[in-house]
């Protein structure tokens, strides 16, 4: 299964793409995540705080309260419905060429999740800050 992001793309906002992984292997508890990709570089009334000179994006995975389960990525997004579980599991401010780049970086991440070669749990922080020894880790 090919899992597409929702985006967020407003003219003069900051771009945005988040997708709704379901991974019910991963945790006894809960099985829905979601991950964001936000965009730091569009200038808004409140600027990004950057912790990586020249980051150009950031990304949260988060699990999801099993009590309000997500119907789709454009749910989480539009329905307000998030009911996210704190703190975040994965947490990192990054570089790339381009919002596609930076989509495309995420989107193999959701591939390896949903093909059970990468966990989005906590217990895994080796392997994801593996992936990202490039960027900030939001834990630090």
């Amino acid at each position: 299964m090919q899992n597409k992001p929702h985006l967020t793309t407003t003219e003069g906002k900051p771009f945005g793409a988040t997708w709704l992984i379901t991974a019910p292997w991963a945790h006894p508890v809960w099985s829905q995540y979601a991950l964001a990709l936000y965009d730091l570089t569009t200038p808004t009334d409140q600027p990004a705080v950057i912790h990586l000179d020249g980051a150009t994006h950031e990304l949260l995975l988060v699990a999801l309260d099993p009590a309000h389960p997500a119907t789709s990525a454009q749910s989480l997004v539009e329905g307000g419905q998030v009911q996210a579980l704190s703190p975040p599991n994965h947490g990192y401010q990054f570089k790339a060429e381009s919002h596609a780049a930076a989509m495309s970086r995420l989107q193999q991440i959701v591939d390896e999740i949903e093909a059970r070669r990468l966990s989005p749990d906590t217990d895994f922080r080796a392997e994801w800050d593996a992936m990202f020894r490039d960027a900030h880790s939001l834990r630090r």
